[in-house]
């Protein structure tokens, strides 16, 4: 009986939920089952008067504080109700980026794996298979970076001025879209195919600067960590979906499903990102004012502000931004890192193709570990990360460094292993996993610094380092492949049982590897001697200078500078 009085004093915050959704005689049966036993209603009679009055209000739940949302009449009142609320409103974007990256990377890698079966030697269900060389498959798998690098930039700069919820998800539609017409395009020709997947990294492109650009809006410099790397396990999870399911829908239904089945994935999450996604606090009709007014006040609510509409239009401090040791810090350590990490995304198959005579199913599963692995470490450094800071055991920039060193020399060490060591499946699998897992340190160093450096141009910044960072893209698959191939390959059968030939590819792809191992090594020295992780003085768009503060202090933040803002000169 108590249960019953408790859950009918509880129901009555919901009850505009039911009655906006509901017949008015189906909402008096939930609302009577949860009202059984309560002191407040006895008969039915008073619970009928209870729903009268309840169903012809028109205010808004209850609330703690001041902050109310305007309420439009034209939108049903189940809008504004929250019905996760023991989920935060920040976390739920983090999550759904986290399944936006999934998609972004799963049609991103599809082709890597269906690239195996559609240049088989033996095609299955009767498909159409390419006879290309391996310079021509380099063309394929490197194809999607021409386009990527040319939108980095200009994504951040459109999700900062305008909001990063519909460049984020603009940027998978369309990518979607294009993804179920590529084997068509492939039925055409070799470069019809190359033309598409240029296209679709022209619209992926501005995914990551996108969210960052959100981030910077929503993250709390304290959950940072925590929030962007929920984010940017989505990547990771989605190579470890995105590989064995390829393998599987290559096995038994064919390579063309494997387009099929991401881009209406795809297609699937825009549509609740659109229901579930907003620009800011201010933008989300269900978020409670408590959170609202600790991020806003966490992140300098400023921005948001009338005080600040002056300078939120400002243009940014271009020549501050690439003059900066921090900024280039970044741009080597993210570059130096995609060597390896593009390397192996979009060769692994072939890897384990040409050294280890794996099928198509088991190419696709043993893909996958690594990428296992690597979610794993990124997810955990994110939270163990947090806490360091939280309780101001390492500082900043001090957390930043040793997870940017570890995430760039562990790999290029395990690298050289798999090359001079990993002669069977066993050890070769293991290396590997060791090597991706351990770029996950990385996810918690440099790829999230420039939230700690500018949060308010940080998803311009992550456009300047991703443009660079995506030369790796086109330039270490092309690398790989030239290294990597003999003529006398393409006269041997297609499980690869020559043992001369199968040596011959090992010595390649060792070399392969010390390639990537060194400019691993490039990126960790860079990075300890430039990185930085205090705010930029012209992180808001001003230099500062000893006085006081015009925004007054912020009782949210421990360390919000009393500095008085002037105004940079643009240039």
């Amino acid at each position: 009986k108590r249960l019953a009085a408790s859950l009918a004093n509880t129901s009555v915050l919901y009850v505009q939920f039911h009655t906006s959704l509901l017949p008015k005689s189906i909402n008096l049966i939930i609302y009577g089952v949860a009202c059984t036993g309560s002191e407040h209603v006895t008969t039915w009679s008073g619970l009928i008067g209870v729903m009268d009055e309840v169903t012809d209000s028109t205010a808004l739940l209850p609330v703690k504080g001041s902050h109310k949302k305007k309420r439009l009449r034209w939108i049903p009142t189940c809008w504004y109700v929250d019905c996760l609320p023991c989920i935060k409103a920040r976390y739920v974007l983090a999550i759904m980026a986290f399944f936006g990256f999934c998609n972004v990377y799963a049609l991103r890698v599809n082709l890597s794996v269906a690239i195996v079966q559609m240049t088989a030697k033996h095609p299955h269900h009767n498909q159409r298979n390419f006879d290309w060389t391996n310079i021509e498959k380099g063309w394929v798998l490197s194809s999607f970076f021409y386009g990527y690098i040319f939108t980095q930039i200009p994504g951040g700069w459109i999700a900062t001025k305008f909001g990063g919820k519909y460049v984020f998800g603009i940027g998978v539609l369309v990518t979607s879209v294009l993804t179920l017409i590529t084997p068509q395009m492939a039925y055409i020709n070799i470069w019809a195919l190359v033309a598409v997947r240029v296209v679709i990294g022209f619209f992926e492109g501005v995914t990551f600067p996108a969210s960052h650009a959100l981030f910077g809006k929503w993250a709390p410099p304290l959950e940072r960590s925590m929030m962007t790397t929920i984010a940017l396990s989505g990547p990771f999870v989605g190579n470890i979906i995105a590989f064995p399911l390829s393998g599987i829908l290559c096995e038994t239904m064919g390579w063309p499903w494997v387009f099929y089945i991401f881009g209406f994935a795809g297609i699937v999450w825009f549509v609740a990102w659109l229901l579930l996604a907003f620009n800011t606090p201010a933008d989300h009709p269900r978020i409670s004012p408590e959170e609202q007014h600790y991020i806003e006040s966490a992140i300098h609510a400023e921005l948001l502000s009338k005080q600040s509409d002056s300078s939120k239009d400002s243009p940014p401090p271009w020549k501050h931004i690439f003059t900066s040791p921090a900024v280039w810090a970044i741009v080597i350590a993210h570059l130096c890192n995609n060597w390896g990490f593009y390397t192996l995304l979009t060769c692994l198959p072939t890897f384990l193709k040409q050294t280890l005579c794996l099928n198509i199913a088991e190419n696709g599963f043993y893909s996958a570990i690594p990428y296992t692995c690597l979610a794993v470490v990124a997810f955990t450094m994110g939270q163990v990360t947090d806490v360091l800071r939280q309780r101001k055991l390492v500082s900043t920039t001090v957390v930043r460094k040793v997870n940017s060193t570890l995430g760039l020399c562990l790999p290029a060490i395990f690298l050289l292993l798999c090359g001079f060591y990993g002669s069977n499946t066993t050890w070769a699998i293991t290396f590997l996993s060791l090597s991706v897992g351990c770029v996950g340190f990385a996810v918690s160093g440099f790829n999230i610094n420039h939230l700690d450096i500018a949060p308010k141009y940080a998803g311009i910044l992550m456009g300047i380092s991703n443009m660079f960072a995506t030369i790796p893209g086109f330039v270490g698959p092309q690398v790989a492949n030239m290294i990597a191939r003999k003529p006398s390959y393409e006269s041997c059968s297609d499980d690869c049982s020559d043992p001369k030939i199968i040596n011959i590819y090992r010595e390649e792809w060792t070399m392969v590897f010390i390639i990537a191992a060194e400019v691993y090594a490039f990126g960790a020295i860079s990075y300890l001697l430039l990185a930085s992780g205090k705010k930029q003085p012209w992180a808001d768009g001003y230099i500062v200078s000893n006085s006081s503060s015009k925004f007054g202090k912020d009782p949210c933040l421990e360390r919000v500078s009393n500095d008085k803002p002037t105004k940079l000169v643009n240039t």
